[in-house]
């Protein structure tokens, strides 16, 4: 009896169907929203060479710009939740977008499986060197001084840089007006120029100016200070408490993916961000390397998409159709 009951466990074993998995040496197709060497497509194509060995399987980036996102971001929405299709999403496409887009092709709140976080970048609050304020603190009381004449810059209406301003403004009840720019390169000539006075931009588009002293870094919106900008303290550190917006990068697939499967993507995605090749890959485009696994940057992610809908709310930022 006991002979025939191993041999029943033995058959019953190996006609077990196996735990699902990506299938080896079948190609990754991981989407990007935006063009060429934007940060979610430099963050996709470091990932995609260290995840490949790890998953046995190419991965290969490909660009599906426009809409903000959307458009890469609704392809990988109806696409096989065999995890062979990704989308590098970012706290833009997936965090901002569903906040101030009133209609989608897709449900942002129930058609996505959150991979992992793998990079955030910090925003930084700058102003012009020839501005008479050396600190957050020094800006908020000569900003209170010139009630209206103080414009902030962003790179468009709905992006993460103009709700990083409007959060400022909700935050110190300050009187500012938003002046959207095509790109980050219009803003900073104005802000050097006086014709904007504050922008939240990220780090590395900025970071240069503020090396060379055309700019003036007053603050860091990430909750640790930068590697790359030690002396320029947090928001918290300024005197601004919980106030903590990074521009994060991370993988999502479609719904219904099998939990093997999301378990197998997130821990190849965490070990090769935290790993030494992955941390200086990532801090060479001025990313800080993160390592959230799929049930903790789900709940992070959602709770980011919540806080922009809140503020787009608060703020009567115009939703577009």
């Amino acid at each position: 009896m006991i002979r025939l009951l191993a041999s029943l466990i033995l058959l019953l074993a190996a006609i077990a169907p196996a735990a699902a998995q990506i299938e080896p040496g079948r190609p990754i197709r991981m989407i990007v929203g935006y063009g060429p060497g934007g940060s979610l497509d430099l963050v996709a194509r470091v990932m995609a060479e260290l995840v490949r060995d790890r998953l046995g399987a190419p991965v290969v980036v490909e660009n599906r710009a426009g809409a903000g996102g959307v458009i890469g971001s609704d392809l990988v929405a109806k696409a096989a939740p065999d995890g062979h299709t990704l989308v590098m999403g970012g706290g833009g496409s997936h965090g901002v977008t569903p906040a101030v887009k009133r209609s989608l092709p897709f449900n942002p709140d129930r058609d996505f499986t959150a991979i992992a976080r793998v990079a955030d970048f910090p925003n930084v609050m700058v102003v012009s060197a020839e501005l008479p304020v050396r600190s957050l603190q020094d800006f908020v009381a000569w900003a209170r001084a010139w009630p209206g004449g103080i414009n902030f810059g962003s790179t468009g209406v709905g992006t993460s840089i103009h709700l990083t301003g409007e959060l400022f403004k909700l935050r110190t009840g300050l009187d500012m007006t938003h002046v959207p720019y095509r790109g980050a390169g219009g803003s900073s000539a104005d802000l050097r120029g006086g014709q904007i006075q504050v922008i939240f931009d990220n780090l590395p588009s900025v970071i240069g100016q503020v090396q060379d002293g055309a700019l003036r870094a007053l603050a860091i919106t990430s909750a640790a200070r930068s590697a790359r900008l030690p002396e320029v303290p947090t928001m918290a550190e300024a005197g601004m408490a919980d106030f903590v917006v990074v521009s994060w990068v991370g993988p999502f697939g479609p719904a219904g993916m099998k939990p093997e499967i999301v378990a197998q993507l997130s821990r190849a995605f965490t070990a090769a961000a935290v790993s030494p090749e992955g941390q200086e890959k990532l801090r060479g485009l001025g990313a800080v390397p993160a390592a959230e696994e799929s049930a903790t940057f789900d709940r992070s992610w959602r709770a980011d998409m919540a806080r922009w809908r809140q503020v787009v709310a608060e703020a009567r930022v115009p939703i577009e159709d």
